[in-house]
């Protein structure tokens, strides 16, 4: 029973272990703490005999086909993009690189799993040690000369993700996009102090496929 007692240890230690908290500047944020995690091979290696965990696992995997259609600025636009994991942060998150006609990827933005963005609950971030977390929203942050808009500019995506998608269903589907500038407010009543915050206007939608 040595494995159950090494489990046990391991449990009560990620108990007991501070949280780190991380937050994202300008990209792919709901003004929220991003949490790194601790490798928990210890337990799955107890369980399994394997070093495989979570982390190891691609969150995105693929190339995906984004869609623009941006009647706000009569544009559409088309790019390839695949999403690559920063390892060891929950939620997940990485950066978004858009795949050229050579083949050759650059990094174009960021991206991150979230619950709803538009409730701001502390979230259920401790998804366990056997079960993740269903993260209905992928975020993107994506810049908009990408996509052949003027440079300088920056757009936030919301699409919708299926952690466990039924047979048929895809991992990610289409949602919308706008357009983030940044609002500086004073923090204070004598405007000795202020805060930067993003402001999103909605200019359309993204449809996503992947590439098969």
């Amino acid at each position: 029973m040595r494995w159950l007692s090494s489990l046990m240890l391991c449990t009560a230690a990620l108990a007991l272990a501070p949280r780190t908290h991380r937050r994202r500047s300008a990209g792919v944020s709901d003004q929220r703490s991003s949490q790194r995690v601790a490798p928990l091979r210890g337990v799955f290696d107890a369980l399994t005999g394997s070093s495989e965990t979570f982390s190891d696992a691609q969150t995105l995997p693929g190339r995906w086909r984004l869609s623009f259609a941006l009647p706000a600025l009569d544009r559409r636009a088309t790019v390839i993009a695949e999403f690559a994991d920063e390892i060891g942060f929950e939620p997940p998150q990485g950066s978004l690189r858009l795949v050229g006609e050579d083949g050759a990827a650059t990094d174009a933005g960021t991206w991150q799993l979230s619950e709803d963005p538009d409730d701001k609950r502390d979230g259920l971030w401790i998804w366990g040690l056997f079960e993740e977390p269903l993260y209905p929203f992928l975020l993107v942050s994506l810049d908009s000369e990408k996509i052949g808009l003027p440079e300088g500019g920056r757009l936030a995506l919301r699409l919708g993700h299926k952690s466990r998608p039924n047979e048929g269903e895809q991992l990610l589907s289409s949602g919308s996009v706008a357009a983030r500038r940044k609002e500086n407010y004073n923090a204070d009543l004598f405007g000795l102090s202020s805060a930067a915050l993003d402001e999103d206007t909605n200019i359309g939608t993204v449809s996503i496929q992947p590439v098969r």
